[in-house]
């Protein structure tokens, strides 16, 4: 007698084909962290390790015995989207609200001394020079003392140095300002090319020379994602972890739930030359013995 179905019209042969997404689920919640739906290869190995049973003059073993099993799942990731970062990162997000029309411009931080950014003694803000959106360009900038009155002024990188007017290096040590410029009280001066200006404190001015601070622009957007790495205290949460194949042309659907799964790989952020950044990230799989083992693979046999 043959392999008899049942009746139920389930096909023997299955076909998995591709993949549609991965998901991750908060196990405290119950509610979804996010999916990602930009997805390259991905996996779910269950790979043994086992002991032999040895002796005599046989090279070949008399027995044997599974020791152990690794549970893993690995897929590439081709996008980042903010759930990604606390759960495959260990790392922490924060958002800015979107700015359509006027861009951002953070607050100054003193990096280097503390008298460049000072609301009384040094430069109170940095904010956008009135009718000039088009002259922001993105990215971090320098603000250094050079008399007590006076200050010159750096960028990170010539990154959208023609984003309205042309914004030239006066050095190649990446300074923006031909001459310095002079910090008064109460009052803002332009940073040319730039859209920005530059306010003195409410007191008489007074920097220390060398002393540097930093502040950072973002042209007009939709919403920015900060995200710390690294920061102290961060774990990687425990959570279930959803893979779905893609449907076949024959209706045929493929898809697991991984009940308790960590991330045990960290990630990659790539910043590839003329390519699309990409990480692979391995999860560990775990046991739950609530629900009697790691995860649950479906196959159906869906009507198209």
């Amino acid at each position: 007698m043959g392999i008899v179905d049942g009746g139920a019209g389930y096909p023997l042969e299955r076909q998995e084909f591709g993949i549609e997404s991965v998901s991750a689920i908060s196990r405290s919640t119950g509610l979804p962290y996010g999916m990602a739906a930009i997805v390259g290869d991905g996996s779910v190995a269950l790979e043994a390790s086992s002991v032999d049973n040895r002796g005599g003059s046989s090279l070949y073993a008399r027995a044997t015995e599974i020791t152990e099993v690794d549970s893993n799942a690995t897929f590439n990731l081709k996008s980042y989207p903010d759930w990604i970062f606390p759960v495959f990162f260990g790392a922490t997000v924060a958002n800015v609200a979107a700015s359509a029309a006027n861009g951002t411009i953070t607050a100054l931080t003193n990096e280097v001394g503390t008298s460049v950014f000072s609301a009384t003694t040094g430069i109170t803000t940095a904010t956008l020079t009135t009718g000039k959106e088009a002259d922001l360009k993105s990215g971090w900038y320098m603000v250094i003392g050079v008399t007590a009155t006076t200050v010159d002024v750096y960028r990170a990188s010539t990154f959208q140095s023609t984003r309205g007017a042309d914004l030239f290096l006066d050095s190649d040590t990446l300074k923006i300002t031909t001459t310095p410029l002079t910090v008064t009280a109460s009052s803002a001066v332009v940073l040319p090319g730039t859209g920005i200006d530059l306010t003195g404190g409410s007191g008489t001015i007074a920097l220390t020379v060398g002393d540097v601070a930093f502040f950072q622009v973002t042209t007009p957007h939709n919403g920015i994602s900060n995200i710390t790495l690294g920061a102290y205290g961060v774990t990687f949460p425990e959570h279930e972890l959803i893979i779905v194949g893609k449907q076949r042309g024959s209706g045929e659907t493929a898809m697991i739930r991984c009940y308790k799964a960590q991330a045990v790989s960290g990630g990659t952020i790539n910043f590839s030359q003329s390519d699309f950044s990409s990480t692979d990230i391995t999860v560990k799989l775990l046991y739950d013995a609530t629900k009697g083992g790691i995860g649950l693979l479906t196959y159906g046999a869906e009507i198209v």
